[in-house]
């Protein structure tokens, strides 16, 4: 039995003959399906995906019955969420301007309701004249009198008009009810960034704000001003999650000298809280679709549920797949219907709606249906030490039918720096690289999260320098190994990748024959100058870069900035950046374009217009793997 098969092409396993690569765009394109997610009843799914050419958002019910079908054009659809089985409401985001002054340029969000069968179907805020039409934060949603609401952080034009000349506007909370798009304040956020956790009932349980000026971290339960838990800066900074394992409690996490821990703080508990995941630097908690309560945890390694019985249907849905990586993506109320995400060896990504009852899996559909079996280079994880001695590894992706022997290398960093890493999983970028010939190696190097809070910090102060040569050292290890040619290598990446790929052929040299840059910072200074002219009086992302960069340490940022070494570039440089960018702006790669070509260098840029620092838009991502393959095909063929 198979669902959607009006969406998706059929998954045909390759046969015996000789490979032959996909074309590009079967690894460019955005996934055929994505954002799948189960109704608390587990009657209906939704999920976003492509109808030919188009992108449009799916409902059906378990039995393959389509209710909604919504074209969704070129909007950035970033999650679906549902409220009781009849409302669903998707957040998609727009790069804006600046339209009221006082708002920088940034990636704005919005909610547009679609009531399931029969609407209303809305934009929340949608053409008022009282808010924003924007949604700053979501606090889900609670069934009160019989009623749906939902609960959003929401801006006032009234509150921009009276702000202060000092501090930037922070968005209150509100609720909204789903049927009749009737608005009420809940709370003010009044002059700290506040987060808030609204339980079951609608009512709020709890808050955490942040004092710009103090320089701290609080917590409060349901509206008060009055904190019951307070650290400066510094001391153990903390973020709220969500709600605890009883009605009242919250979940905190907070990061600590040696690890990032989960607390719950509850009504006559300890005033520290109770601690209960000792290293959650890699984990999401799980909630309870009704009571909203937390009902386990998730990790690379699976989920961890409180209550046996669920963790026994998790379990036998996980055996189904024994050979693939496999995530919970989404479940309804009594784990009965799960959503699981594989990917692996011989999977390019398939989605699968589990039945415990009728012990049953079946795929929803495939993530990227043109790439076989046959296509997909098999990956593993590589251990190894860096020069300090610090163990770290990476990921080795491997081209489709190729000895694992002196083969050409592309080195490919991931962004944040300091996110959770790479996995043993399909990675479109990695798989595209690998079709075409190449090994590529993407390096979890230090700061990369889940190893721990010291693996963590011993980024800091590193920016450039030890994190840079964790990667080269990896690439030492392969080639000491045999599986790579050192002297055919390029490095390539986005983000902090990209920085890393900037700095492989400028901070160091003689490493690697090209180097190309997806939306990298390049002038360390001028990029932490830029950060604080956009966070005002909210200085901890400057304390982040500074503390990272060596800065606050009085480290020279020209050592280990790209633009300042240009002259000592010792490769072929690809430039490529959104215009939209609002992560690492644009003139970054405008300043390293100048600088190169004023040192006489090989450089190419491509400017995209209409693009953001995610590469969210087909058109444009494409075009980025063209031009990057290309390039490393150019300065370092395969063959």
């Amino acid at each position: 039995m198979r669902f959607l098969t009006c969406l998706v092409a059929a998954y045909v396993a390759a046969g015996s003959l000789a490979y032959a690569a996909p074309p590009l765009e079967a690894y460019g394109k955005l996934p055929a399906i994505d954002l799948v997610s189960l109704s608390p009843s587990g009657t209906r799914f939704a999920l976003v995906a492509r109808d030919g050419e188009a992108r449009k958002i799916f409902v059906r019910r378990a039995d393959g019955q389509a209710e909604l079908v919504a074209p969704m054009g070129a909007a950035k659809v970033r999650s679906l969420e549902w409220a009781g089985d009849d409302h669903l409401l998707t957040t998609i985001s727009a790069t804006v301007g600046s339209p009221i002054s006082g708002l920088v340029r940034q990636e704005w969000s919005a909610i547009y309701h679609f009531g399931i069968p029969q609407g209303p179907n809305y934009g929340v805020f949608q053409k008022s004249k009282t808010y924003i039409d924007a949604v700053f934060g979501w606090y889900g949603s609670a069934k009160v009198g019989g009623k749906w609401y939902a609960y959003v952080g929401g801006i006032s034009y009234e509150k921009v008009r009276t702000r202060s000349s000092q501090g930037a506007i922070q968005p209150d909370l509100y609720r909204i009810d789903l049927e009749t798009r009737e608005v009420d304040l809940l709370d003010t956020a009044g002059a700290g960034r506040r987060r808030w956790v609204v339980g079951a009932d609608g009512a709020v349980v709890g808050h955490s704000a942040y004092d710009a000026r103090g320089l701290t971290y609080s917590l409060h339960n349901g509206t008060s001003r009055d904190a019951f838990l307070t650290r400066r800066a510094g001391e153990g900074e903390f973020v709220l999650v969500g709600l605890g394992r009883t009605p009242g409690s919250l979940l905190v996490g907070q990061r600590g000298a040696e690890t990032q821990v989960a607390r719950e703080f509850r009504p006559g508990g300890p005033a520290d809280g109770e601690v209960l995941l000792a290293d959650a630097s890699d984990s999401e908690a799980l909630f309870d679709r009704e009571t909203r309560l937390l009902i386990g945890m998730t990790s690379p390694l699976g989920a961890t549920l409180f209550d046996p019985a669920h963790q026994r249907r998790v379990d036998a849905a996980r055996k189904a797949f024994p050979n693939e990586r496999t995530v919970l993506v989404d479940y309804d109320k009594t784990f009965d219907r799960m959503v699981m995400l594989t990917d692996g060896p011989k999977d390019s990504g398939t989605y699968w709606l589990v039945d415990i009852a009728r012990k049953s899996a079946t795929p929803i559909g495939y993530v990227r249906p043109e790439v076989k079996t046959a296509d997909v280079g098999p990956m593993r994880v590589v251990s190894y030490k860096a020069g300090d001695g610090l163990a770290m590894d990476g990921i080795l992706t491997l081209p489709p039918g190729r000895e694992a022997k002196g083969l050409p290398l592309v080195v490919l960093p991931h962004g944040g720096p300091l996110v959770p890493g790479d996995k043993a999983g399909f990675d479109w970028w990695a798989q595209a690289f690998a079709s075409r010939g190449y090994a590529v190696f993407q390096p979890n190097y230090r700061g990369t999260v889940g190893y721990g809070e010291p693996f963590r910090r011993a980024a800091y102060g590193q920016f450039g320098r030890k994190m840079q040569t964790d990667i080269s050292d990896g690439v030492a290890a392969l080639a000491a190994q045999g599986i790579v040619d050192p002297r055919r290598a390029c490095i390539v990446g986005a983000s902090y990748g990209g920085y890393a790929a900037l700095a492989g052929v400028t901070v160091q040299q003689g490493l690697y024959r090209c180097a190309a840059s997806v939306a990298g910072p390049t002038d360390m200074s001028k990029f932490i100058i830029w950060v604080r002219t956009r966070t005002g009086m909210d200085q901890r992302s400057v304390r982040f870069w500074k503390e990272l960069s060596g800065a606050s340490e009085g480290q020279d940022l020209d050592e280990i900035s790209p633009v300042r070494l240009a002259a000592r570039a010792d490769a072929p440089i690809l430039l490529i950046h959104g215009r939209d960018d609002t992560v690492v702006p644009l003139e970054q790669s405008l300043l390293m374009e100048k600088a190169l070509k004023q040192a006489g260098k090989s450089v190419e840029l491509v400017n995209m217009a209409g693009e953001d620092h995610w590469l969210s838009g087909e058109p444009t991502r494409q075009l980025m793997l063209a031009r990057t393959i290309a390039f490393v095909e150019q300065h370092n063929p395969a063959q």
